[in-house]
């Protein structure tokens, strides 16, 4: 068996006792999650809502998770569909995709236009008091 398989099935399965855990955890836990950022601070971190999203995208109510916290939201979801991507290239239904535009150096656009996403959701959250 090749390493990618074995990478590969590592990742899918510690990404699987994640969600699971995850769905399981308010049953026995109850719903505690705290922001130390939004107690400390009273404005909410970057990633504040991730958990809600999680809950959201759960119940598949994507609608909801957008509105919770829309680069969480997407951010998963391109998580999701890498997974799908990575198993179909490691069964050789799919070739490897290299863009050239990751290369370094890192083109300027995406060096400032990554912060500036990461920071209008942020002023999003703070305005939408999440």
């Amino acid at each position: 068996m090749s390493p990618e398989w074995i990478w590969g099935s590592v990742g899918t399965l510690l990404a699987a006792a994640g969600f699971v855990a995850f769905l399981l955890a308010p049953r026995f836990l109850g719903r505690a999650t705290v922001c130390v950022f939004k107690a400390g601070t009273g404005f909410p971190c970057p990633t504040c809502g991730t958990t809600r999203v999680l809950e959201a995208l759960a119940v598949t109510d994507p609608a909801a998770a957008l509105l919770i916290n829309p680069l969480a939201t997407l951010t998963l979801a391109g998580g999701a569909f890498y997974l799908v991507y990575a198993w179909l290239v490691v069964a050789r239904v799919l070739r490897p995709w290299r863009p050239g535009w990751l290369t370094p150096p890192m083109p300027v656009w995406l060096r400032f236009g990554l912060p500036l996403v990461v920071m209008v959701n942020w002023l999003y959250l703070i305005v939408a008091g999440i």
